[in-house]
């Protein structure tokens, strides 16, 4: 990102920004944003490192597309740095025309048996050489992989939002809460995520509709009387009504359903645990 990551951490500053709200927000440990604000990217999870600095973007109020404009640049360069020039071996593309010529040269012939002891010893030279260059390429190649960079991969990679037969038979129902809804119309809720999550959501009378949520995007859904939305999951998942944050749910890898009544001005949070 050449200095722009100077730049991300100068407009937190200006904005009166500390790391721990955005670390509370998002819930990118603090060494990561500090790897973030120091441009070194190489510390950060290779799956991660964009969905990292997205989101800190975001938190931030700054372009997110440009932030990973410039990270693409930085990856770029230190992978250009890196690169490592591949030996070039006679020996990697070897011919069927050209082993038959190797293995002429071991082939018995007419002629005196001190010339044919001669041929063999060359033609097991040439083998061993062979087998030798083939087996310091393959070294090579391994070395070459154990650089590649680790795959962190994710927690969730099940398909599909819960259904309510789903939540009935294998879910009890943990905490209940209900809290007053302070805000006034228009309603909008904000849906962010730092892991990729399904859901559902019901708005006024419409019927419900599946979604899913990438790691680092997020959602706005707008409604006069009534919302319901039903999550898969709720870890590193936020909330926000009309810009105010929800903090009435705990982070967990169960089901949450948030149901948002105008009439009544009510918030009502159900948060569920696998049955026993």
């Amino acid at each position: 990102m050449s200095d722009y990551y100077k730049d991300l951490k100068e407009l937190r500053i200006e904005a009166g920004i500390e790391l721990e709200e955005i670390h509370d927000r998002t819930k990118i440990s603090l060494a990561a944003l500090r790897a973030i604000e120091s441009g070194e990217f190489n510390k950060l999870p290779h799956t991660y490192v964009r969905l990292f600095v997205r989101a800190y973007a975001n938190e931030i109020g700054t372009d997110e597309d440009l932030a990973l404009i410039e990270l693409e640049k930085s990856l770029s360069k230190e992978s250009m740095a890196k690169e490592v020039k591949k030996p070039n071996n006679k020996f990697l593309n070897l011919e069927q025309d050209t082993k038959k010529k190797i293995v002429a040269k071991i082939r018995p012939s007419l002629i005196s048996a001190k010339n044919i002891r001669t041929d063999m010893v060359k033609g097991v030279a040439l083998l061993s050489v062979l087998i030798f260059s083939i087996y310091i390429i393959r070294q090579i190649n391994r070395e070459e992989t154990s650089k590649s960079p680790i795959i962190y991969p994710s927690d969730y990679e099940d398909e599909g939002a819960i259904t309510n037969q789903v939540l009935q038979n294998d879910f009890d129902l943990f905490t209940e809460s209900v809290q007053i809804m302070e805000e006034k119309s228009p309603f909008t809720l904000k849906v962010s995520t730092v892991e990729r999550v399904w859901y559902k959501t019901k708005i006024d009378s419409l019927t419900f509709i599946e979604n899913i949520l990438p790691s680092g995007d997020n959602r706005l859904y707008e409604f006069s009387d009534s919302l319901i939305v039903l999550f898969k999951y709720s870890k590193g998942l936020n909330l926000y009504l009309n810009g105010s944050s929800l903090n009435s749910f705990n982070y967990s890898s169960s089901p949450l359903r948030m149901i948002f009544s105008v009439v009544n001005k009510t918030i009502t949070t159900q948060q569920f645990i696998p049955k026993s």
